[in-house]
This record gives C-alpha cells, structure tokens and sequence, in this order.
C-alpha cells in the first residue's frame, strides 16, 4: 500500500497544481482587468499575489486547525473509554492494525447515519460517527465504517482533501467578489468614459473575466471531486484488509443508502463522510464528491476470493468494467 501513498500524494500535487493555476489566472484576470494602465502587467501581477495570499491565510488556518474549524459547526462531544467502551475498543483494535496513531473520538448528536475522518497531521486525526450511526449498526459493521475512515487517515486522505477543498473555496469566493464588484460598479461603466473609445474592447475584457471565473469554479470542483472519489474506493479496499470482513462494510453501506435524514456538516466535511450527505440545499450536490454507494456495496460484496488489494481491483472490475485503480507494486 505504500505504493498507493505514493500515487495519492503524485495525483495530489497534481491536482494542486491545477487548481493553483487556475487560481492565479483568475487573481491575474480580475487585477488586469481593474488595472488603469492594465499593460503595466502590475494590476495581473498583484490580482495574482493577493489571490494566494487570500489562499494561504486560509490554508493555514486550515492547517492549525483544521478538525476544529469543521467540529465546531456540529453538535459533536469528544468520548473517552468510560462513554462508550465497546466504540473506544473499535477504534484501538483499527489503530494497532493500521498502525495509525489513535485518533480522537467525536460522538455526532443528529439522528442521521454518517461518520468522516480529519486532520492535517497523522497523530492528531479525528474520526467522528454520528448517533444515529452509532445506535443503528451492529458492531462488526461500525467496525466496517470505522475502517473506512481510517483507511483516509492512513492514507493522508485528510491532510490533502482539506486543503484541495480550501483552494476550491478560495476560487468561488474570488469569482463571488468579482461578480458583485461588477454588479456594484455596473461592469466599470464608470470608468469607460476615459477609455477613450475603448469601451467595446473592456467590455469584451469584462465578458472573458467572467467566463474565467465561471470556468474556473467549474473546474476547480471537477478537480477536486475527481480527488475525492477515487479515494473511496480505495478506503474501502484498505478497509477490508483491516478487518477481513468486506459483508460487514457492504451491510453497513446498505442501511446508511437508506437514511434520509437530513445533514449538513458543511462543504468540507460533506465531501470527507462515508457517504454524501443529505445537505439542506440541494444544490450543493450538483458536483457529486462520491462514487454511487451501489456500486461500492457491490464491489464488496464480489470479493469473494479474499480481502486482499489485489482482489478488490478484480471485484472493481467485475462490477464496473474497468479497473482504474492504482496497480501496488509493493508486494
């Protein structure tokens, strides 16, 4: 699985990257087009410094602290042993088999079946189940869920999918600012009077920065989902080696499909839960950040040569028809 690590990291900076780019491109834009002499280069310039500035202050509050930022909008309680001795078990048993320093325990109170993983550094992770999880599993598939979300610890699944989701974040509030600058100003008219004759030039200006923006929001989520579903799958592959037992994980998967009670644990924690929430607006979920939960149940419920990677890629393919996934070259 080392392997693995090591293409989620590749495909990671990747991903970065990309989206690095695009945010640069839209500071640029929004700096030239603002710019009196946009020539200059200076207005592209500090439209591009400012925008990754915007990014790093909230990267690193991210960073420092990341697992409160996303806690502290949700009704959750740290547990200890003496709250819940049969869920502390469970997740000492996946610490010891994963190797995962052991995580901070977080009860969830909201009668909807949900559980997600975070934290920016590998011995201060989070896992976090909601009641309504924790009172309507058995314990072997708790032990499913939990291996799952361990699985994106070992992973660093956490660490990278906070700060792709930071620099998505950052992308639609620049376009946000920028569309409501243009509405506030009425697309620069006030300044048009001293282009010179050039106002159909900045108004074709103004109508390609906004398909920039636009562009650059769509894309950023096409990035980031394309990250985060993937690595479901191979949560779900990890999480069987942990336990051996893929049918606790498939039953699980089944009765949290049938949940519909509505949860909103908001846009970073959304795309880190075992399943896409229930959000409440729709329209948060136009960009799926999960892979179908049928599919993953019937992946697992294919293994039945073993719980080894190598056989989950061939239940992956049964189903799907393909096989995508990264190859382990470790053996």
């Amino acid at each position: 699985m080392h392997e693995l690590i090591a293409k989620n990291k590749r495909k990671s900076v990747f991903v970065f990257i990309a989206m690095g780019l695009l945010l640069l491109a839209l500071g640029a834009g929004i700096g030239f087009y603002f710019d009196t002499d946009p020539m200059s280069g200076r207005g592209a310039t500090l439209g591009a410094v400012i925008a990754i500035f915007i990014w790093g202050i909230q990267a690193l509050v991210a960073y420092k602290r990341g697992a409160e930022v996303i806690l502290s909008g949700l009704d959750a309680k740290e547990i200890s042993k003496a709250d819940d001795a049969e869920l502390y078990n469970i997740i000492e048993e996946l610490s010891m088999a994963s190797g995962v320093p052991m995580p901070k325990i977080y009860i969830i109170e909201t009668p909807a079946m949900n559980a997600f993983a975070t934290g920016t550094k590998l011995d201060k992770s989070v896992v976090a189940i909601t009641r309504g999880l924790r009172s309507r599993l058995t314990r072997n598939e708790i032990q499913g869920v939990m291996a799952h979300e361990m699985s994106h610890v070992y992973h660093r699944d956490v660490l990278y999918m906070t700060f792709a989701s930071i620099m998505m974040c950052t992308i639609v509030l620049i376009s946000e600012i920028l569309m409501r600058s243009f509405f506030y100003t009425r697309g620069g008219r006030s300044r048009s009077s001293n282009d010179n004759g050039n106002g159909a030039a900045r108004i074709i200006l103004m109508l390609v920065i906004i398909a920039l923006a636009a562009l650059a929001v769509i894309m950023s989520r096409l990035f980031y989902f394309s990250l985060s579903r993937k690595r479901e799958y191979l949560a779900d592959a990890k999480a069987v080696q942990f336990t051996h037992d893929p049918e606790s994980l498939a039953r699980a998967l089944e009765k949290i499909s049938g949940d519909n009670t509505t949860f909103d644990p908001g846009k970073m924690a959304a795309a880190m839960c075992i399943n896409m929430p229930n959000l409440e607006k729709r329209s948060k979920a136009l960009f799926s950040t999960h892979p179908p939960i049928d599919k993953r149940i019937d992946i697992l419920r294919a293994m039945a040569a073993g719980t080894s990677y190598e056989n989950y890629c061939a239940a992956y393919k049964q189903v799907l028809g393909k096989n995508n996934l990264p190859k382990d070259k470790k053996k």
